[in-house]
């Protein structure tokens, strides 16, 4: 916990610095850099996770009045993802791949996602694949449900995008999931958005975690996220690099 209580007045301080009033411009294809490094504490060496993933959207995405970050979200956008990442705990790494299709279906209030993923832990490979089942019932909120290959634990999301009396935007969702162990586990995402800026939080019941993070609009369709996060695991900190384009 000390480490991420100095390390997030030091976040929050270096996403006001680089806070600009770069203008979002309409997007189609995402794609993103990310770096966590995880202190296990008592349980092993130090944690690194690298990953890289790509997003193309089967239409632009508008961004006019809206924020960047909940752009997709709120236009309903179709889209095929595909993400690549390698975890190095000591002398020991493992390999993910994994890849989605999420289509929101034209004039109705339904959403569908099918994905697939392939590991690879010290050798032993393995593939699955997963879903999620939504609506949209109301402009800017989603009820989903996630499934795998194996079956269906109780589990539902819910999401909204909103603004704030000050026209400021904001994003929020829960998570409530029933797993084998029989705790029902609670999920909070948290973002507020100011211009070219945004901060946010979340917490999961199911491993004590509590992390925040913050992010700046970069000039060319970029975005820097710092974000410190602590769970039963231990510490951990990470940056995200986003890039953004037609």
């Amino acid at each position: 916990m000390r480490l991420v209580r100095n390390l997030t007045m030091g976040l929050l301080a270096v996403g006001c610095l680089l806070t600009t009033t770069a203008r979002a411009e309409d997007f189609r294809v995402q794609a993103r850099a990310l770096y966590d490094k995880i202190d296990l504490e008592d349980i092993g060496p130090d944690a690194e996770i690298m990953s890289v993933e790509g997003t193309f959207y089967f239409k632009p995405v508008p961004t006019d009045g809206v924020p960047v970050g909940e752009a997709a979200f709120i236009a309903r956008s179709s889209y095929v993802d595909a993400h690549a990442a390698r975890i190095e705990i000591g002398d020991a790494d493992a390999d993910a791949f994994s890849a989605n299709v999420g289509f929101h279906f034209p004039n109705s209030i339904f959403f569908a996602r099918l994905g697939v993923v392939q590991t690879d832990i010290s050798g032993d490979d393995d593939t699955s694949w997963n879903g999620t089942l939504g609506i949209v019932p109301i402009p800017r909120l989603f009820f989903g449900t996630d499934f795998t290959e194996d079956g269906w634990d109780p589990n539902l999301t819910a999401r909204y995008a909103g603004q704030f009396a000050n026209a400021h935007w904001y994003g929020a969702s829960i998570t409530l999931s029933d797993p084998d162990d029989g705790d029902t586990n609670l999920g909070l995402e948290f973002d507020y958005y100011l211009t070219g800026f945004k901060v946010g939080a979340s917490y999961g019941s199911g491993t004590d975690l509590f992390g925040i993070r913050a992010e700046a609009a970069l000039p060319h369709g970029f975005a820097l996220l710092g974000r410190v996060y602590t769970d039963d695991a231990g510490d951990g900190v990470g940056v995200t690099l986003t890039w953004r384009d037609l």
